[in-house]
């Protein structure tokens, strides 16, 4: 089964991914203004996550049927975020790299400042559960860059272009940028569960992780368009990834057991 094999089956299984998923939340976030967008999401298939419809008063499904865990999020003074919530920074990546002193977070008034570029331990490069983590580790640490900062470049060297879910993701995350608006938040790691680490016939290994999403906000014009609900998903998704040359490649993902 070839790269492009995998991709259209997860489509058909699921249409949008956990990666994805951050995206698609991101997509919107160019539109008009007004009160600001809150979605609560889950659904399937990209990079944290590939796109899938999202209002903000309504929690999208994942897949078969089931719903996220994130409660809908109406608008005005119901909603479950104060106007003031921006989403939680790391101190320290997901791969161990750490947070220089100096960073400093997107505001109303400017967007994220002094942000760690990603560095792709040793251990990513080697066809283990351990390497394969941390890539997946790395893999979010430059999702997390590119929602940071526009440049998208990294995410893209690490993920299969047969991926147009991804590819679409990242586009949106460029074109945030390209419109004058600017995120901040986008941290999704994904946690491979154990002992899961089991080599496909057709050479991949198509992994369950949990999944938790600590929430994005964008702004514009010193207001905030669009946010993103945290959400933390323990069964819901598993991913696809290649190691091929001496380096991992991130395919998919995909309801869990779709695949």
């Amino acid at each position: 089964m070839s790269i492009h094999d995998v991709v259209a089956r997860s489509r058909r299984a699921a249409g949008v991914s956990a990666a994805v998923l951050a995206a698609v939340l991101l997509t919107g976030c160019t539109g008009g203004g007004g009160a600001p967008e809150e979605t609560a999401t889950a659904s399937t298939d990209s990079s944290s996550s590939s796109r899938a419809s999202a209002s903000a008063e309504s929690t999208a499904s994942a897949g078969a049927g089931d719903t996220s865990t994130t409660t809908p999020a109406p608008s005005g003074s119901e909603s479950p975020l104060p106007d003031d919530w921006r989403p939680q920074e790391p101190t320290v990546l997901a791969t161990g790299q750490k947070v220089p002193d100096d960073y400093e977070p997107a505001t109303l008034e400017h967007p994220a400042r002094n942000v760690p570029k990603p560095v792709m331990p040793e251990e990513a490069k080697q066809e283990t559960e351990a390497g394969a983590q941390a890539f997946l580790n790395y893999r979010a640490d430059a999702q997390w860059y590119s929602i940071q900062t526009g440049d998208t470049s990294l995410i893209r060297q690490v993920t299969s272009t047969d991926c147009a879910n991804c590819v679409e993701q990242y586009d949106s995350f460029d074109r945030v940028y390209s419109d004058g608006n600017w995120s901040g938040g986008g941290m999704e790691i994904q946690k491979i569960i154990p002992d899961s680490f089991i080599k496909r016939a057709d050479g991949g290994y198509n992994l369950p992780v949990e999944t938790v999403n600590y929430g994005l906000v964008t702004f514009r014009g010193g207001k905030v368009i669009e946010r993103q609900i945290p959400f933390d998903l323990k069964d819901r998704f598993d991913v696809y990834i290649l190691y091929k040359e001496g380096s991992w490649l991130y395919v998919t993902a995909s309801p869990r057991g779709s695949m």
